[in-house]
C-alpha cells in the first residue's frame, strides 16, 4: 500500500512539475497534443481502445513490480471503463499464472516451497476460497499468490471469483484517483491549483481509508474461517 501511495503521489507530482515548470515549453504543448490524440483514439474507437487497453494492462500485470497501472487507466479511461480493464486484466494475468503454476511448475514448487504449501493448504481446506479472498482484501503479494495457489487444491472456478472479487475495492480506489487527475492542457493551462481538485484529494482520503476497511473485512473473514474449522474439528 505504501508503494502504491508513492505511486500516486509521484503522478502527482509529474503533474504539478509539468504545469508549473515547464507550463510555457514547446514540451509541454507536444504531450499535450499527444495526449489529445490518444483521448480522441479512445472516443473514436471505444471498442478497439477497451481491447487494446484490456490486452495491455492484462501484459503488463504478468510482469512483478508495475504497481500504478490502475492510476494511469484511470486517468485515460475514466472510472467506469478503467474498473472493467483494471479488474479483468488483473484477473485474466492471475488466471494465466495460476493454470501454469498448476500444469507446467507444480511439482517444481512443491519441491522448493513443501512447507508453506502444506500450511498454505491446511489453511485452504473447507473455505479456501474465501481464504484466497480475504488475501486478495489484503492485498497480499500479488504473483506469489498466482503461483502459490496453482500449486495447491483450490479449484480454479474458485480461484477466479475470489481474486475477481477480492481485488475490486482497492482497484475501483486506484482508478478512481486517477479518473480525478487532470488532463495535462488542463494542468498546463490552471497550474498548481488545477492539479489538486477536491476529487483528488477525496482520493487520497479513500487511499488513506482503504487499509483500515480491508485490515477490518479480513479480520471478520478469518473469524468466520476459524468458527468454520472449529466446528469441523
Amino acid at each position: 500500500m505504501k508503494r502504491r501511495f508513492m505511486v500516486f503521489a509521484a503522478l502527482a507530482a509529474i503533474l504539478v512539475f509539468a504545469a508549473t515548470l515547464f507550463r510555457r515549453h514547446v514540451t509541454v504543448a507536444v504531450l499535450v497534443a499527444q495526449e489529445t490524440r490518444v483521448r480522441w483514439f479512445l472516443v473514436d474507437h471505444p471498442v478497439g481502445a477497451f481491447v487494446i487497453g484490456l490486452i495491455i494492462y492484462m501484459i503488463a500485470s504478468l510482469a512483478p513490480g508495475t504497481t500504478g497501472k490502475a492510476i494511469v487507466f484511470g486517468w485515460l479511461f475514466g472510472f467506469g471503463q478503467g474498473v472493467l480493464i483494471v479488474n479483468l486484466g488483473l484477473t485474466a494475468a492471475a488466471m494465466l499464472t495460476f493454470l501454469l503454476s498448476r500444469y507446467l511448475l507444480q511439482e517444481a514448487i512443491q519441491s522448493r516451497f513443501p512447507l508453506q504449501l502444506e500450511r498454505l493448504n491446511r489453511a485452504l481446506e473447507g473455505d479456501g476460497a474465501f481464504y484466497l479472498f480475504a488475501l486478495r482484501m489484503a492485498h497480499f503479494p500479488y504473483t506469489f499468490a498466482n503461483y502459490a495457489m496453482g500449486a495447491t487444491s483450490l479449484r480454479a472456478r474458485s480461484f477466479w471469483w475470489a481474486t475477481q472479487l477480492g481485488m475490486l475495492p482497492s482497484n475501483m480506489v486506484f482508478v478512481y484517483a486517477g479518473s480525478q487527475m487532470p488532463t495535462l492542457r488542463h494542468a498546463s493551462e490552471q497550474g498548481f491549483a488545477g492539479v489538486f481538485t477536491p476529487g483528488l484529494i477525496a482520493a487520497f482520503v479513500l487511499m488513506g481509508l482503504l487499509p483500515l476497511v480491508v485490515r477490518g473485512i479480513a479480520r471478520r473473514i478469518r473469524a468466520r474461517l476459524k468458527r468454520g474449522i472449529d466446528a469441523d474439528t
